[in-house]
C-alpha cells in the first residue's frame, strides 16, 4: 500500500517547521533531522508525531536513515556564514539521500530572484549576498536535474516573522527606539509572506505532486509599502514606530560595515518578481 511520507529539512525552522505542522494537520508521515533531539523545538515536532533522526545535512547515514521510506522531501536551507559552500554540499547531500531512497518528489523552498540573480542590479559580484543568491540558482538547477519523478521551486516573499522576536532584532532600533533605520525608500513595496502559507504551499505540493511537477512559483499575501508595515506593526504593539531612511550617502559610508543594507537594497525590486495575481491563483494564500 502506498503511503505518502515526508522528508522535511529544516524542520525546528520557520519555514521547515510550517511545513511539517501542515502536513501533520493533514495525517501525512513526516520524518526530520534534529542536531539536538531534546530541544525545545525538536519536543514540539515529536509531540505533533513528527518521526526524528539525531544528526545534521553533513551526516549521511543519518539522512539515509531519516529518508528511508519516504516519498517526497522539503528541501531548504540556510546559509552557513563561516563556510559558504557548505550550502550547495548539504543540498547535494540530501538529494542524493531522496535518490537512493527512492524519493518521487523533491521540493526546493528557494528565493525571490533566485532563478535569475543577474536581473538584481544592486547585486555586487563576489559578496556575500551574490554567493548565497548563486548558490541557491545553483541549487534550483540540481533540483530540476537531479532526476526526479516531479520537482517544484517554491520562492516564498518577505516573511512577516521577520517582525517577532527573535527576528526582528536585525532591525536596530526598531525594538528599542521605535525607529527603523532602513536603505529602503518610503516608495518600496515588499511581498510580505506569512508562515502559515509557506507551510501550505509546502504542503500542498508535496500531496499534489503531478499538478505541482516542473512549477517555480513566486508567491506572497500582501504586497505593503514600508510606512504600511511600520503602521501595521505600531497598531500590534500599541506604540508609534517610524522609519528614517538612509541617504544615498550614509547608505554608501555604512555598506561596507552593515550587511543588513546590501539586503535591503534587493528588497527595493524585491516587488517585481512576482504579482499577486499569480499568487491568488494557486488559491492557498
Amino acid at each position: 500500500m502506498y503511503t505518502p511520507t515526508a522528508f522535511v529539512s529544516g524542520a525546528t525552522g520557520c519555514q521547515g517547521g510550517a511545513v511539517a505542522r501542515y502536513l501533520r494537520s493533514k495525517d501525512i508521515a513526516v520524518h526530520a533531522l534534529a542536531r539536538d533531539p531534546a530541544s525545545k523545538r525538536a519536543k514540539a515536532l515529536e509531540a505533533i508525531g513528527v518521526k526524528l533522526t539525531h544528526g545534521d545535512y553533513d551526516d549521511k547515514e543519518a539522512l539515509q536513515q531519516a529518508m528511508s521510506g519516504c516519498t517526497g522531501l522539503f528541501l531548504v536551507l540556510m546559509p552557513d556564514f563561516t563556510d559558504l559552500t557548505a550550502e550547495r554540499l548539504w543540498a547535494t547531500n540530501i538529494l542524493d539521500a531522496g535518490k537512493a531512497a527512492g524519493v518521487k518528489h523533491a521540493i526546493f523552498s528557494s528565493g525571490f530572484s533566485a532563478d535569475n540573480p543577474d536581473q538584481l542590479t544592486a547585486l555586487e559580484p563576489g559578496s556575500f549576498l551574490d554567493i548565497v543568491m548563486r548558490n541557491k540558482h545553483a541549487i534550483e538547477s540540481q533540483t530540476r536535474d537531479a532526476g526526479f519523478e516531479y520537482w517544484t521551486i517554491l520562492r516564498p516573499g518577505n516573511f512577516m516573522a521577520n517582525y517577532l522576536e527573535p527576528f526582528v532584532r536585525m532591525y536596530p532600533g526598531l525594538v528599542e527606539k521605535g525607529v527603523w533605520t532602513s536603505a529602503l525608500t518610503p516608495t518600496t513595496v515588499l511581498p510580505m509572506v506569512d508562515t502559515v502559507t509557506i507551510g501550505r504551499f509546502g504542503g500542498e505540493a508535496f500531496l499534489n505532486p503531478e499538478k505541482f511537477h516542473r512549477k517555480e512559483i513566486a508567491y506572497a499575501d500582501e504586497w505593503l509599502e514600508v510606512g504600511v508595515i511600520l503602521q501595521k506593526l505600531s497598531k500590534a504593539v500599541g506604540r508609534e514606530l517610524e522609519a528614517a531612511y538612509l541617504s544615498d550617502e550614509e547608505i554608501m559610508d555604512q555598506k561596507a560595515t552593515n550587511p543588513f543594507i546590501s539586503g535591503q537594497l534587493l528588497m527595493r525590486d524585491m516587488a517585481k518578481y512576482a504579482t499577486r495575481k499569480e499568487a491568488e491563483a494557486w488559491g492557498y494564500r
